[in-house]
């Protein structure tokens, strides 16, 4: 029986609520994964991003690839900036351009995070099977394709 438009399904309710609560309790283990070495589960991604990227960054390539707007990006690069884990450079070609470059410190630090967050890996390991990985990450995937 197909419902009239307007009318909400109760299981897309219930998947919209599950992925909202996923996001936050995702979110939170990293954060207290990562309390120890000192970073937040932001902190840590954007660190993640500069050292995938093997060279410094526009503030606005680290708001696209942490998925984020670029005032927050700003403001996350002048907390870690603060901390000695990035700092500010010119960009060679166009000194009027800034960009994030991620330092030893913050190196380490984030060296150091990804032993932590191996712990949240394991975990999924533990309470999935290879298929089910594979199909909760085919179908996010699918989901964030939709959404973009």
């Amino acid at each position: 029986m197909n419902k009239k438009v307007g009318e909400l399904d109760e299981r897309i309710v219930r998947l919209l609520g599950l992925l909202y609560r996923t996001e936050r309790t995702t979110e939170a283990r990293f954060d207290v994964a990562l309390q120890p070495v000192g970073l937040t589960c932001a902190q840590y991604h954007v660190l993640k991003v500069l050292i995938l990227a093997g060279e410094p960054l526009q503030l606005g390539q680290i708001a696209e690839k942490s998925r984020s707007v670029r005032s927050n990006a700003t403001q996350m690069i002048d907390r870690l900036a603060a901390e000695g884990l990035v700092e500010r450079v010119f960009d060679p070609a166009d000194r009027r351009r800034v960009l994030a470059q991620i330092t030893e410190e913050g190196r380490r630090r984030c060296d150091a995070g990804s032993y932590a967050v191996f712990d949240i890996e394991r975990d999924l390991l533990e309470h999935f099977s290879e298929e089910e990985r594979d199909q909760l990450t085919l179908l996010l995937s699918r989901l964030e394709q939709v959404w973009k």
